[in-house]
């Protein structure tokens, strides 16, 4: 093996950091290795994994979906947050900070691209260019699964929702439903889910709800 190349693999570290990238989601578990219960962030990284299971669920259930190219799915997902490693995580409740959140992440390409193996940089970009502009079917169901992780892993933590996290109907359907808008099968869950948190008080200031959690 020619040492440039062992160089090159070695840049594969760089991208292992989007697991030390936290976003405004809990992820709350117990660590049997060290005897320790954990309150901290979900990581992007998590999410990512997790997109990955949840575009596999439909691709495998959803006859809608049954024609998208799945590697190209799954690459596109692999890839879509990559950014943050340069950027961090722009929560979509932080309205402010997202406002500049699109020109802050297409600054730091060029960076994050010189940063990571050479034989993956261009797929990189082209990757996120495609994921970023839903310029193909595979990249509107990228940016489907994204949004639709978001709402599911958030079905474990009720306090996180609520007028004072600003997590109401009103906004989720705001931020969320456009990326659902051009798929009948997206639009079908996404108002299940709308139903579920209904139902189950999500949307609704809980303090007993989250006293019992806490």
């Amino acid at each position: 093996m020619k040492r440039d190349k062992f160089t090159d693999f070695l840049k594969i570290v760089k991208l292992y950091e989007l697991k030390k990238i936290p976003r405004v989601s809990s992820n709350h578990y117990f660590d049997e290795k060290d005897n320790i219960s954990y309150k901290r962030r979900e990581t992007t990284a998590e999410h990512v994994y997790s997109c990955l299971r949840l575009a596999d669920f439909f691709l495998s259930s959803e006859t809608e979906f049954s024609d998208l190219d799945k590697v190209k799915v799954y690459e596109l997902l692999m890839y879509h947050d990559d950014i943050e490693i340069i950027t961090l995580d722009t929560g979509i409740a932080d309205r402010q900070k997202r406002k500049n959140k699109k020109d802050k992440e297409l600054e730091a390409i060029p960076i994050l691209y010189n940063q990571i193996p050479t034989t993956l940089n261009d797929k990189f970009i082209s990757l996120d260019t495609e994921h970023r502009n839903k310029s193909t079917l595979e990249s509107k169901f990228s940016n489907g699964i994204d949004k639709m992780d978001s709402l599911v892993h958030e079905f474990q933590y009720p306090y996180d929702w609520g007028p004072e996290k600003n997590f109401t109907e009103k906004t989720v359907r705001e931020w969320f439903q456009p990326n659902f808008e051009y798929s009948p099968t997206f639009m079908k869950y996404f108002e299940k889910v709308i139903k579920q948190l209904d139902s189950q008080g999500y949307f609704n200031k809980n303090s007993s709800i989250k006293k019992l959690l806490n």
